[in-house]
Parts: structure tokens; C-alpha cells; sequence
């Protein structure tokens, strides 16, 4: 019974690296290229859009930086929070 496992274990070992070796030696097919679609050429109304779309997300980018500030400021003051509250801590075990 336990010659039959380890019989059974070496030949899954050796099937397992033949794969694996078999499988590092095929090379992938080539993919034919194909010719690149022509460049994309924005009209006048597009270019205008984009213009907007672009001053739209520069000023959220200023927004979502001042909340960042805004947010790094009371984490801030939170950490200061949690440090006096650790100070209290300690003196009342003192006390």
C-alpha cells in the first residue's frame, strides 16, 4: 500500500516536470500585425470639449486638494487627541 503511493507520487512528480518542461520549449506563435488605424483627428467642437472637460477636472483636482488639507488637518488633531489622552492615562496610574 505505501510502495504504492510513493509509486504513484514519483510518477506524478515526473509527469509534472516533463509538462513543465515541454512547456518552456514551445514558442508562441506569432500574431500578424495589422496596419494601425488612422490617427484620431479632433474636430473643433471636440477640441472645445476636451478644453472643458480638462478645466472641469482641474478645478475638482483643487477641490479634492483642499480636502485633503482639510482632512490632514484633523487627522492631525486627532493624533494630538489621542496623545493627550495617553498623557492622562498614564498620570491617573500615578495617581
Amino acid at each position: 500500500m505505501m510502495q504504492t503511493v510513493r509509486i504513484f507520487i514519483i510518477t506524478a512528480a515526473i509527469l509534472i516536470g516533463a509538462v513543465i518542461g515541454v512547456a518552456q520549449t514551445l514558442q508562441p506563435t506569432p500574431v500578424p500585425m495589422q496596419a494601425a488605424p488612422p490617427a484620431f483627428v479632433p474636430d473643433a467642437k471636440q477640441q472645445a470639449e476636451m478644453a472643458e472637460n480638462i478645466k472641469e477636472l482641474q478645478e475638482l483636482k483643487v477641490q479634492n486638494d483642499e480636502i485633503l488639507k482639510q482632512q490632514q488637518a484633523a487627522l492631525e488633531a486627532l493624533d494630538d487627541l489621542q496623545k493627550e489622552a495617553d498623557q492622562m492615562r498614564i498620570y491617573s496610574k500615578r495617581g
